[in-house]
């Protein structure tokens, strides 16, 4: 039951914001990229979501502007720091990150405006940005923002005789969520009801264990804008202050924060006027962090030799003219580098020599990167992206297996990482191939049960929705039904893999996509409707054909696009059109995807 204020004051600006076009256009702009950039990804890649984004945008409007908006479960899951030590990291549903996102758009300009200086930073998402006053308007994006970040170091390091350096001690888990709204409101006019429904969405998707009560402590950690730009903006007052004090001489990184000064005693009444600052809001200074750097001491530090030396190789590549002479010194560094650990950037330093080996498509840190995978959890995101450059070779398939082999699995992610990057390789047919997957397979199965961990579980369906044959397959489905079908998160992942079992069983199948429609789980019922929808076509519409066949073809091409083809090529008319056949073997040039293709839908 709702009052006159909702129906008088509040639904007015609701319904402005929430219109069906605007909803849909965020969708396909910002927030359809955002959850495919998050670590755990959607076996069906949303795309029954995405495909009827116009309907679900609707019923988003009329949910808010009715009052019955509510929150769905999300996904919660742990990413290892340090020895064993964990983030809790939130994904939430389709629906609530595109609720979190329309309402950014709206406010997010007013915010920003209150910005004290422009040397704070924080990351905004991308839109599609083709002109560059639109580029200026919304903002540089992670990448340049980075390094405008290294400048104004740079620029410290020149101008100031000392460098402050300090974060926040654990800063997303310490934010007092009523004193973050009363400074949040306090950047905004007339927007009341947005920020109630955005900070009913933060209590709704905060870890809260155990059925104990909510907290009001501590923002979700979450690679999502709105919940980076409520963290970057409790701190415009500490911005301010500092801008006032050192004449805008220091840079923050959302809660990394360093400042030029002239003297220590400069310096030490900086530190202590901000960490009083931040006591007054229930936060506080990480003191093993901060440090009071010379000249000397800042360029150690900083890296900053080493940062001219990985700049200079930006444009390097393979195929260029002393390419072994480059890679050679690049390897020589790295090691020199592992061997002092004790430079607060050190870690930094470390994924960009990572990143540069990528980039320049070198084997040589293959020696290495066993013994880094498992000794450095922090490095392991950039350490996999960098196996996905180099592909699969005898030798990374070694690597692999010695990582396997020798992790001790203390979060919820690392297996994952293994299992995507192993999919994404494309992976040619011999016996070779054949056990070293069949190795781990059976590796993935022992480690996923040892625990009864679902995101263990999420893993090894990863692998085998691409490399088991589709009876194997089902078979392994329909053995731990129980299991799966008793957390939400997997039964959709399941009914994702079964798009690829439909046309080898459809006896079998439909009884299960009967099942999960039956379930009331909405997103499940959502996809399983979907695939049954998709195995009647007569025809591929304009935005299907988008979708699989795009203008520049995908290597590799995406396991989860794979897996919406198979929901289409279950429809007779469409596996038997020769156009539709033509369109597949241009786009997909990985042998198993084709030996999959062949066995299952005659497409050759």
């Amino acid at each position: 039951m709702h009052t006159d204020r909702f129906k008088k004051l509040r639904k007015g600006p609701l319904s402005d914001l929430f219109s069906k076009k605007e909803v849909s256009a965020i969708w396909r702009k910002i927030v359809r990229g955002q959850l495919r950039s998050l670590d755990f990804k959607d076996l069906f890649d949303h795309y029954d979501f995405n495909y009827n984004i116009e309907e679900r945008a609707a019923a988003i409007r009329n949910e808010i502007l009715n009052g019955t908006y509510r929150v769905s479960l999300p996904l919660i899951y742990r990413l290892e720091k340090k020895y064993g030590i964990c983030r809790h990291i939130v994904i939430p549903q389709p629906v609530d990150a595109l609720v979190l996102q329309v309402l950014v758009e709206c406010i997010a300009e007013q915010i920003i405006k209150h910005q004290p200086s422009e040397n704070a930073f924080y990351s905004r998402d991308k839109h599609s940005i083709g002109k560059p006053h639109d580029a200026a308007e919304y903002g540089l994006s992670f990448r340049k923002q980075w390094k405008k970040l290294q400048k104004e170091i740079y620029r410290f390091n020149e101008e100031k005789k000392l460098l402050v350096v300090t974060d926040l001690s654990n800063y997303y888990d310490s934010i007092s969520i009523n004193e973050l709204k009363k400074v949040f409101l306090g950047y905004l006019s007339n927007n009341e009801v947005l920020v109630d429904i955005l900070f009913h969405v933060i209590a709704e998707i905060s870890w809260k264990p155990d059925y104990l009560p909510y907290s009001e402590r501590g923002l979700p950690t979450s690679n999502l804008e709105a919940i980076r730009l409520l963290a970057h903006s409790f701190l415009f007052e500490i911005d301010e202050v500092l801008k006032q004090r050192t004449n805008n001489s220091f840079t923050r990184w959302m809660d990394d924060i360093v400042i030029g000064v002239d003297e220590r005693k400069e310096a030490i009444e900086i530190i202590s006027s901000v960490s009083d600052m931040l006591k007054s809001r229930g936060l506080a200074l990480n003191l093993s962090k901060t440090s009071i750097y010379n000249s000397k001491e800042a360029y150690y530090h900083f890296q900053i030799e080493e940062n001219k030396y990985l700049d200079s190789l930006e444009n390097k590549k393979k195929g260029d003219p002393n390419y072994n002479k480059i890679t050679t010194e690049l390897k020589r560094k790295f090691k020199i580098h592992f061997q002092d650990k004790s430079p607060k950037y050190w870690d930094k330093i470390a994924k960009r020599y990572i990143t540069a080996f990528g980039k320049m498509e070198s084997t040589k840190l293959l020696t290495e990167i066993s013994n880094i995978y498992l000794n450095y959890p922090g490095l392991r995101q950039n350490l996999i992206i960098y196996l996905s450059k180099i592909g699969y070779k005898k030798q990374t398939a070694k690597k692999i297996e010695e990582i396997l082999i020798n992790i001790d699995v203390f979060d919820d992610i690392s297996l994952y990482q293994i299992c995507a990057l192993i999919t994404a390789w494309e992976i040619p047919l011999n016996t070779d191939t054949k056990d070293f997957l069949s190795r781990v397979d059976k590796h993935l199965i022992g480690e996923a049960f040892k625990h009864n961990n679902s995101a263990h579980f999420y893993s090894v369906l990863w692998f085998k929705a691409k490399y088991d044959h589709p009876s194997e397959l089902l078979k392994f489905v329909k053995k731990y039904q129980n299991f799966w079908q008793s957390d939400s998160f997997l039964r959709r992942q399941v009914t994702a893999v079964m798009s690829r079992l439909l046309v080898t069983n459809s006896k079998d199948v439909d009884a299960l996509l009967y099942t999960q429609i039956s379930s009331g789980v909405t997103n499940t019922v959502s996809l399983a409707n979907q695939i049954q929808l998709f195995s009647q076509l007569n025809k591929l519409d304009a935005k299907l054909c988008f979708y699989l066949f795009p203008k520049n073809p995908q290597r590799p091409y995406p396991l989860p696009k794979f897996l919406v083809l198979c929901s289409v090529l279950n429809s007779e008319k469409i596996r038997t059109n020769e156009d539709i056949k033509k369109s597949i073997l241009e786009n997909i040039k990985d042998p198993y995807y084709r030996k999959w293709l062949d066995s299952q839908y005659n497409i050759n």
